[in-house]
């Protein structure tokens, strides 16, 4: 704060300003990097000049309250959550507005969330970008949202499903993705998050930079996980339990690239997989069919040409009906 903003604090004291220039002045009430208790002192002094007229403060109280308000301002560290400041009108024999509230200051306020909501419908792959110029694929039958209005202050993410992050690293303001059972927190890399609610397991891999892994109510952690490149976090549902491992990291990504990639894959996964990418309904008549691996890679191929591909390596024959796939053991 400058010489200038101390004579209009003085003139605001004084009620010596413009409606205009009244209101500019008590913004600094709105001001974070002041400290509450100075912004408190000033306040009693305005709501004293207010009451009394005649028995101002003087002069040198309030010089005493403008030394701690430089102070203040030249240490405090910038922040960046909104806050409410409610004026009130007064007047007894000076006319302005005043704070009404500044006791319940440090409380967060109630501000209504606009979400922004970007989905990939079963057989698709969709691209987002967000406000900071994170870049993000979601996978088919997946969904990502975000308060709009407040993504500039906290940058953060809710996913249901799977999506490849390439975040923008913005100093101070890590960047965060909620699942339904852990935080993922990040400041600047490249990972791949698949939390499908109905998949066995939630995973987390590293491809770039560094993520840590937090602990919420549906998971508990002794202390949060710090992933480096190339380590995968598996979450396990069925026993709430969490291993972390090696991986080749292309082999979980190459979806974005709408390519998919199997490695001694169970039967199981890869038709919800292709359930997935291919928005189709397979249904499986015989059990003892899940229990077969497979190996292979898929490309550009449609739904029938991955059947016949998977059909000359396993015992298995299917039909199509409407939208239905059945497949049948030989």
């Amino acid at each position: 704060m400058g010489d200038q903003l101390k004579t209009k604090l003085e003139k605001l004291r004084d009620d010596a300003l413009p409606e205009k220039e009244r209101r500019e002045g008590l913004s600094l009430f709105h001001d974070h990097a002041v400290e509450y208790d100075v912004k408190q002192e000033l306040y009693h002094q305005l709501i004293e000049t207010e009451h009394d007229s005649v028995e101002r403060k003087s002069s040198v109280s309030f010089e005493q309250v403008w030394k701690k308000m430089q102070a203040s301002k030249a240490g405090a560290p910038k922040q960046r959550k909104l806050y409410h400041v409610w004026y009130a009108a007064a007047a007894v024999l000076i006319m302005g507005l005043l704070i009404a509230n500044l006791l319940q200051e440090r409380e967060e306020p109630v501000v209504p969330l606009e979400y922004y909501t970007a989905i990939a419908p079963k057989g698709s792959v969709s691209q987002t970008i967000l406000p900071d110029g994170t870049v993000i694929f979601l996978n088919a039958g997946s969904e990502l949202k975000y308060a709009a209005n407040r993504y500039q202050q906290e940058r953060e993410v809710f996913l249901t499903g799977e999506a490849w992050f390439d975040v923008e690293k913005v100093e101070e303001m890590p960047f965060t993705v909620h699942t339904s059972f852990y935080d993922v927190q990040v400041k600047g890399t490249e990972f791949n998050v698949k939390a499908y609610p109905d998949d066995d397991d939630v995973v987390t891999t590293l491809e770039e930079g560094s993520i840590q892994i937090n602990s919420t109510p549906n998971l508990k952690l002794t202390q949060d996980i710090l992933l480096e490149p190339g380590e995968q976090l598996v979450y396990h549902k069925s026993d709430k339990t969490v291993s972390v491992k090696k991986v080749r990291t292309n082999l979980f990504s190459s979806w974005k690239d709408n390519k998919l990639i199997f490695i001694n894959m169970k039967l199981d996964q890869l038709v919800t997989l292709l359930e997935r990418k291919y928005g189709v309904d397979i249904s499986v008549q015989d059990q003892e069919i899940l229990k077969y691996h497979y190996d292979g890679t898929i490309k550009n191929e449609t739904i029938i040409e991955v059947l016949n591909i998977i059909k000359q390596t396993l015992p298995i024959n299917y039909l199509i009906k409407d939208q239905e796939v059945v497949i049948t053991r030989k």
